[in-house]
């Protein structure tokens, strides 16, 4: 028997992104990211913190996204959710159970950049 997940939590859509290189006009290799999937999601925000880099204050926050199991997905990806854009950190398949993928995502604030 199959076993049916709730549909409801998966309530917000994010891109996954690859980041791939181009030539540009003038022959030179560019990287640039592209979005490869649109997928249904859940975002839920783990843990937030602020430090110093030096002089400037930075803040980062740690965001959990669920998705589906069977979804391709690795670290070298990233999430765009909004306008906000989270490094995959981690993915976990929650019990080896094959229903679900959890992403642990980090998301620099202030004047940190992915």
């Amino acid at each position: 028997m199959a076993v049916m997940l709730k549909a409801g939590k998966y309530n917000k859509v994010i891109d996954l992104q690859k980041q791939v290189n181009e030539q540009n006009d003038y022959g030179g290799i560019v990287s640039k990211w592209r979005t490869i999937s649109n997928v249904r999601a859940a975002v839920e925000p783990l843990q937030g913190r602020e430090f110093f880099s030096g002089a400037v204050p930075l803040g980062e926050n740690i965001v959990r996204v669920r998705v589906r199991y069977g979804i391709e997905v690795d670290r070298t990806m990233r999430v765009k959710y909004g306008t906000r854009l989270l490094e995959i950190t981690n993915i976990i398949d929650s019990k080896e159970s094959h229903r679900e993928l959890q992403l642990i995502c980090k998301e620099l604030l202030g004047n940190g950049t992915n």
